[in-house]
This record gives C-alpha cells, sequence and structure tokens, in this order.
C-alpha cells in the first residue's frame, strides 16, 4: 500500500445537495474523493468536525465521531466531560471519546482520542486497521517565500508507517500515514467483548458447600462448581451453595444511592452488574449463591470477601422456598406490602396520593445493620416515597365534602387522621402512629448526640432489640394505615 492521504481534513462535508447544471430537480451527492486516494475508497471516517456559520463563541465548532462507532461501543456525549462516555464494569464514568481544544476553540488547536480497548474490538470486528494521517510544517516566517522547485523525498520506515517529506533552508513539512492494527490475537479480543471471560479473576468465599455437607472455601471460578446437570464423575459444590456475610457488606450501596439500588432481593449498579437473590437469614447475616457472586467484578469480590464469615444459620425460608423449591410464598415482608399498595394506587392514579419518584420506590430499603444512620436513611426515604406523596388540596377537598373541619396549617398526617375518623362522635379516635413515627424519626439524622434523638434510639433498641425489627414493625403499622386511608376516600 502507498496511498498518501492528501486531503485529510476531517471538516470536509461528507454530503451535500446539488441542483442545476442543466438537470433538473434536486439530488444528494456524497463526498467520495476517499481523502485524496483511491486506495482508500470504502474506508469509514471516524471524526467529524462541524461549524455552525453564523453563530459567535467557542462552541460554534465541534467534534462529532461516526454514529456507528458510538452505537456499537455503547457510548453518550456528556458535555461535562468534554467525551462520550460509557459506564464501566464498577459502574463509574469512563472516557471512551475524549475531545480537548485549546480555549475551546476547536480549529486552533483539538485533540480528539480514542481510548484503544474499544478501538481495538471496532478494529477487530470489522476486519479493519487504523489509518493515521500526520502532517507537520515548520517554518521561519520571516524568511518564507514560497517553496522551492526540489523534489520531496518518499521515506519508507516500515511496512506500517511512511511519508513524503521536503526540507527547504526555510521551511520543511512532513506528511504521511501509520497504519495500527490490532494487537492481540482475535480470539482474545472476541473473548474480550464476552465480558472478558479469560481474563477474569475470582474469589474464594467461606461456602456452605450443601451437596458435601461440610463448610469450606469454595472459588467463584466457574470451574469450582457444578449444576444438577452436570454432577457426574464429579463431587463439586453447586452453584447455589451459599455465602455468609456481616451485614454491614450493604452499607457501600446504600450510601451511595446514585450509583447503586438495593431491591428487596437484588443489588443493581448502574448497567455494569448486578447481584440477585441475596437475602438475609434469621441470623441477620446477609447471604448470596456462588453462581452470582461470580458475576461481580473482581474488586466487588474482594469487598464481598471482606465481610465473608462462617454461617451462624442456615438461608431464609423464603429463599428455600423461591430458590429451591421454585415456589411463591405466601408471606411478604412490610415494605414489600407498603410498596405494593402504593404500587397499586400509582397505576389506578387515584388523586390522594402521587409517585413523586420513580426512583424512591426501589431506593427504600430495610435496615441490616446497627448503623443509626443506616436506620436514620431508611426512613427518610420511607417518608419520601409515602408521606410526601399525599397530595394535600385533594385531601382538603375530601374534608370539605365530608364536612368535617380542620385548621389551615394542618398537614398531610393530621389532616388524614381527621379523614379516617369522619365526622366527630362517640367512638375512639384513630391516629396514625405509623407515619408519624416515619415523620419523627426522619429528622433523627441531623440531630446532635446527647438529645432527645439518643433517648428515642435507646428505647427502640431496648423495646424492639434491633433497628431492623424496629423498621418491620413500624412498617407493619403504616400497611394497615395506608389500607385505612384508601378506605376512607372510596
Amino acid at each position: 500500500m502507498t496511498c498518501f492521504i492528501r486531503n485529510g481534513d476531517p471538516f470536509r462535508s461528507i454530503a451535500s445537495y446539488i441542483w442545476g447544471g442543466g438537470r433538473n430537480g434536486v439530488w444528494m451527492e456524497r463526498n467520495s474523493d476517499s481523502f485524496g486516494s483511491s486506495d482508500l475508497k470504502g474506508s469509514t471516517q471516524l471524526v467529524f468536525g462541524r461549524t455552525f456559520e453564523g453563530l459567535s463563541g467557542t462552541d460554534r465548532t465541534y467534534f462529532e465521531i461516526n454514529q456507528e462507532y458510538t452505537h456499537v461501543s455503547e457510548i453518550h456525549w456528556r458535555s461535562e466531560q468534554s467525551a462520550y462516555c460509557r459506564f464501566d464494569e464498577n459502574g463509574d464514568l469512563e472516557h471512551v471519546v475524549s475531545i480537548t481544544s485549546r480555549d475551546g476553540t476547536a480549529r486552533t488547536i483539538s485533540c480528539v482520542s480514542f481510548a484503544w480497548r474499544q478501538l481495538e474490538q471496532f478494529l477487530t470486528a470489522t476486519d479493519s486497521t487504523l489509518i493515521r494521517r500526520f502532517d507537520f510544517t515548520l517554518m521561519r516566517s520571516n524568511s518564507f517565500n514560497g517553496w522551492s522547485n526540489t523534489p520531496e523525498m518518499l521515506v519508507r520506515e516500515s511496512d506500517s508507517l511512511f511519508f513524503h517529506q521536503k526540507i527547504d533552508p526555510a521551511a520543511a513539512y512532513t506528511t504521511g500515514v501509520q497504519l495500527i492494527a490490532p494487537m492481540r490475537p482475535r480470539s482474545n479480543v472476541f473473548e474480550d467483548l464476552r465480558d472478558g471471560r479469560k481474563e477474569k479473576q475470582y474469589v474464594e468465599f467461606i461456602t456452605h458447600d450443601w451437596r458435601n455437607n461440610r463448610i469450606e472455601m469454595v472459588s467463584a471460578d466457574p470451574i469450582a462448581t457444578t449444576n444438577y446437570f452436570e454432577t457426574k464423575n464429579n463431587q463439586l459444590p453447586f452453584e447455589l451453595s451459599p455465602a455468609f456475610f456481616k451485614p454491614e457488606v450493604i452499607l457501600k450501596y446504600k450510601t451511595n444511592k446514585e450509583k447503586y439500588i438495593v431491591g428487596d432481593r437484588h443489588i443493581t449498579c448502574r448497567a455494569a452488574w448486578e447481584l440477585r437473590s441475596f437475602d438475609v437469614n434469621e441470623a441477620g447475616q446477609v447471604f448470596a449463591y456462588i453462581g452470582y457472586l461470580r458475576n461481580l467484578p473482581y474488586a466487588e469480590q474482594l469487598h464481598w470477601k471482606s465481610y465473608n464469615e462462617r454461617p451462624k444459620s442456615g438461608i431464609s425460608e423464603r429463599a428455600l422456598i423461591n430458590d429451591f423449591k421454585g415456589e411463591f410464598t405466601l408471606f411478604s415482608d412490610p415494605l414489600s406490602e407498603i410498596q405494593s399498595i402504593l404500587r397499586s394506587w400509582s397505576d389506578a392514579q387515584v388523586s390522594w396520593w402521587i409517585l413523586r419518584d420513580e426512583r424512591l420506590m426501589e431506593r427504600v430499603s430495610t435496615p441490616l445493620t446497627s448503623s443509626r444512620d443506616e436506620w436514620a436513611e431508611a426512613f427518610m426515604d420511607l417518608s419520601k416515597l409515602v408521606v410526601e406523596g399525599f397530595v394535600i388540596s385533594v385531601i382538603r377537598e375530601k374534608l370539605e365534602k365530608d364536612l368535617i373541619a380542620y385548621e389551615k396549617q394542618e398537614q398531610s398526617i393530621a389532616l388524614l387522621e381527621r379523614l379516617v375518623n369522619g365526622i366527630p362522635g362517640p367512638n375512639e379516635r384513630k391516629t396514625l402512629d405509623g407515619l408519624r413515627t416515619v415523620q419523627r424519626i426522619r429528622t433523627i439524622k441531623g440531630h446532635a448526640s446527647g438529645t432527645e434523638a439518643d433517648i428515642l434510639v435507646r428505647d427502640i433498641l431496648a423495646q424492639h432489640e434491633s433497628f431492623t425489627q424496629h423498621f418491620k414493625v413500624v412498617c407493619k403499622t403504616v400497611v394497615f394505615e395506608l389500607q385505612t386511608i384508601s378506605d376512607a376516600f372510596t
């Protein structure tokens, strides 16, 4: 190949409308000069420079990336990062194509850089070679009067690097191309595209190998376990062998709600990874199956390993019924019941309550540790989900319709208490103690030690023994109160 790209300007228009020339109508013509070289016919341009003519300011000139490349690389433009980005395996923002301009003036000096891993994947999958053009010109402006007639030199450094060069007394230029092929074997690149399984690392966990009735270290590597269909001639632990952890293992995910969602029995990290079917046993330990732990990035596996411990009891009854018997449980935890009621309200588009933010439904979770902060955050999320969803104007309209008096300064809970009690009579007055407790504890996180908050926490632990149990008791009360509120509106 001896091509030399003379017109490698990313600002060339790749297509335009044409009319005239003795022809009728309007048609579109695509630029087909292949950067001035017939050898490059059919090549793919990755970078396109655009200038918004007539617009002033530093953002009038910008760069676009070949749309096919952005789609297969699953990258998206983030203006605050000046880059096309995606989330890496740990759920962190990764720059795949970065665009930098000096003083924001793209025409002056600009750098569009591609991360090699994704670019190599594209080259391999399309059976392509990257062509990098370079063009350097140096001159003494005070003594340069034009190029001489001296012929330029052809320099071939190797089969992948060749260029034209001309050197005059007052100026010189070098222009050529470098061919860059994928550096790794195709099989390795394709394995990398398929989650990089050949290069993935795995951690060993203290595990209940119930197939062999023993507690031992078991690797999360797929070759270290088996399933029901591949048990012949081996005694490997099953993939559904549980490993047990201190409940604090979950705190990392609960304290970063923008990055992680802790659901009823799953944890997700943006678009990066998911841990399915974790649960909590009677001893308060979190447990997860080896077959699902292996899907975590290596750094996450190490995080879980740091909290790994021997089992203090078996798996939960819910996990036994769901995961091994393949049946639905006839019981659910109180928080799930709250979510179910609210979901039904949202689906029915009731007037008195609105789901303010869909993410709140996923963010609220039962506290599992002895952390006061986790407990307080759980009630804060529950308050945002439940209490803030009530529409005060609709509640007041209902009270007025039913001829029930209320005070103007009263907010949602007080108004709802008036509604569920109806017109005052001889019956015992109902109070929404669950919702009031949720609101009261919502403020606990901001209180200093030695205040009423400490007394409240001490009394709660004395009565319920743990934050987990207290949260569940309050949620049970809230379930009943939500049903009562629904009845009052129907």
